[in-house]
């Protein structure tokens, strides 16, 4: 049997419910900030490590300290609150082509495949590549305009999530340093398909193709930027364009060259904390569900990263503290 580990990438100010599976690997992102470990789990920031650009590159930090600490036959990765289902079932998505769950429950857990570790591993080893679905950017909802590529998806959220020139500077430096993938690039951009999230599972040959392709360009990106007077949601720019590599990536690796792909649904689960209780998962499951109202309302007049909304976060975290919220953030 293949050596097969998915790193989940955790937030270290929120306990989050934990997979009863080897095959997942939790990691506290951003770890050489911790000053607990409530969850009694490894952390990014031993051995080769960039755990302090936690702010900046999300969850690539824990894909990092995979990369450089660990040995596999595949490596995966996914976050806390997204996972791949494992379970044969096909579930209604949104229009993210994304399974939405309010609460991360053990019934959950069981429901979407997340605990049986020998299917996992019987299915994975049949592939080269196991991702997540496509979603087409027709479907996806836009603030201002109709979107018909990749490129309008991200553009959408200029100003916002990073500087309008950041994808130009990210074409710039695909050409200079990996310049076999700069026509995947401007095809995937200019694509209909997008690809995004950062959960999946490869091969060891593929995983280290795509850490050489992103890291190299992201540390070029965060030395380029001038990041005077950026939103903390403008401070992740260069995560933002390593998801755009990642989409990148696997459209290069599946339209010229041959490999064992499988897709499987995308499950986010708004509330992953610890759950305490039937009532604390009553709460929860409440919050959950005004918390998608809220942001059906919120989103068009306050797009995510805007400085309105970075003031409403600010304003909603002074009043309400993280254990009285029921939700993990407004993000």
């Amino acid at each position: 049997m293949s050596n097969i580990r998915i790193f989940v990438s955790h937030r270290i100010d929120i306990e989050s419910e934990l997979i009863d599976n080897p095959v997942y690997v939790p990691v506290r992102c951003g770890a050489a900030f911790d000053q607990q470990n409530p969850m009694n789990i490894p952390g990014d920031d031993t051995g080769d490590n960039i755990s302090e650009r936690r702010m900046s590159f999300c969850e690539f930090t824990v894909q990092y300290w995979a990369w450089k600490n660990y040995d596999a036959d595949y490596y995966g990765l996914c976050h806390y609150r997204r996972y791949l289902s494992f379970s044969p079932v096909h579930f209604k998505t949104d229009e993210y082509t994304m399974v939405r769950v309010p609460v991360l429950t053990p019934g959950c857990k069981k429901r979407y495949g997340l605990l049986d570790g020998v299917g996992m591993e019987r299915l994975i080893s049949q592939y080269d590549i196991v991702t997540s679905e496509y979603a087409p950017v027709a479907r996806i909802p836009a603030f201002s305009r109709k979107q018909h590529a990749v490129r309008d998806l991200w553009m959408e959220q200029a100003g916002s999530f990073f500087e309008a020139s950041s994808i130009d500077l990210l074409f710039e430096l695909i050409d200079r340093m990996a310049p076999e993938y700069s026509q995947s690039a401007r095809e995937y951009l200019d694509g209909s398909l997008h690809r995004g999230f950062n959960c999946f599972v490869l091969k060891k040959e593929l995983f280290d193709r795509l850490c050489r392709f992103q890291f190299p360009i992201m540390f070029e990106v965060e030395k380029r930027l001038d990041t005077t007077g950026y939103t903390q949601t403008m401070q992740r720019t260069p995560a933002f364009l390593g998801e755009m590599m990642y989409g990148i990536f696997l459209y290069h690796v599946t339209k010229n060259e041959t490999w064992r792909v499988k897709e499987l649904q995308l499950v986010f689960f708004a509330d992953t904390e610890r759950i305490r209780g039937k009532l604390d998962l009553a709460r929860r499951c409440l919050w959950s569900i005004l918390d998608r109202y809220l942001r059906a309302i919120v989103d068009p007049v306050m797009p995510k990263g805007s400085v309105r909304r970075e003031r409403l976060k600010k304003l909603f975290y002074t009043f309400t503290p993280a254990k009285q919220r029921g939700i993990a953030n407004i993000k």
